[in-house]
């Protein structure tokens, strides 16, 4: 299993390398100044060709890239632009609240979607299985933005129950913390629960099928013992992986949703960033994501290897 990990650890490294390197590229030929932004409408060329200068943004290309390349290679991202602090500092701290976003979310669809996914599996062609379908294929095709909005007009601006901007930490009041957070999860959550929903049912139909489950109905076993003990344990295995990348994918999610309830999360601050082209602090924030991306593909290949034994064995091959 070691070694497995280890492999993957390396598979990972250009997973993170060529993102970065093609994001510098692409930010420094995109037409556009920072320091004109920064400055404003009424800076004079000359204090632009200053500011330039202070930025190192008059550098050729490859004096640029070779100073990116060093301070990436010690994890030193530099100064926010126009925050005038740490990017690391900024991005950590953005990142706790996009975190919590994500853990919850996924909390409230791992709740909701695999448990009606078995239902509906174990239920199938009936008018309670073809209500969920027909509400999943709903739920996968919304937008975020879209049910964000709807949440806001329902129960922020008709029924007034919970706010629908803004952010208090847990640590100073709780029950503020739930009431700013309540429809940013409810948002994110009841979508990806509609995804998980379709794993979910298709692995139970998937596993009823299976020549381990025709042996137990042979042994004369009830049906409900080999549905809790047989199907349900088989189709975890698949499940697994879609909800390594649900996870993964909220952290895209998370900027339109954070953008919609003033959430100062990450998703918000790349937003400004690259609106005010902030280059230290779209890297950093980027560079944060890929990360955390990739380490949890690794933690989903290795709980998948952990629970199919097939797959270490395909890796050792």
């Amino acid at each position: 299993m070691l070694s497995y990990v280890f492999k993957r650890l390396l598979a990972l490294i250009p997973t993170v390398a060529v993102p970065m390197v093609l994001l510098f590229v692409l930010l420094r030929l995109t037409p556009g100044d920072p320091a004109a932004v920064i400055l404003g409408e009424n800076a004079t060329a000359t204090e632009i060709a200053e500011l330039r200068t202070e930025l190192g943004l008059d550098a050729p290309m490859w004096q640029q890239f070779l100073d990116w390349l060093a301070r990436m290679a010690r994890f030193d991202f530099g100064e926010s632009i126009f925050l005038h602090a740490p990017v690391a500092e900024l991005v950590l701290s953005a990142a706790l609240v996009t975190g919590q976003l994500a853990l919850i979310s996924m909390l409230l669809a791992l709740l909701i979607g695999p448990a009606l996914g078995a239902v509906a599996g174990a239920t199938r062609s009936r008018a309670l299985d073809r209500t969920m379908v027909v509400g999943s294929a709903v739920g996968v095709a919304m937008p975020t933005f879209w049910l964000a909005i709807l949440m806001v007009m329902l129960f922020g601006v008709t029924l007034q129950w919970l706010p629908v901007a803004g952010f208090t930490p847990i640590t100073e009041d709780p029950v503020q913390y739930v009431r700013y957070m309540a429809l940013p999860c409810l948002a994110l959550g009841t979508l990806e629960a509609a995804t998980l929903f379709r794993y979910s049912r298709n692995g139970v139909l998937d596993a009823k099928h299976q020549p381990f489950v025709a042996t137990a109905r042979a042994q004369g076993l009830p049906e409900r013992t080999i549905t809790r003990s047989y199907v349900f344990p088989a189709a975890l295995a698949p499940l697994v992986t879609v909800v390594g990348l649900s996870l993964a994918s909220m952290l895209g999610g998370a900027v339109v949703t954070e953008n919609v309830f003033s959430l100062p999360g990450l998703g918000k601050l790349l937003l400004t960033a690259v609106e005010r082209r902030d280059y230290p602090l779209i890297e950093g924030c980027i560079f944060f994501i890929a990360v955390a991306f990739v380490l949890v593909n690794l933690l989903v290949d290795v709980v998948a290897a952990t629970l199919d034994p097939r797959i270490r064995l395909e890796a050792k091959e």
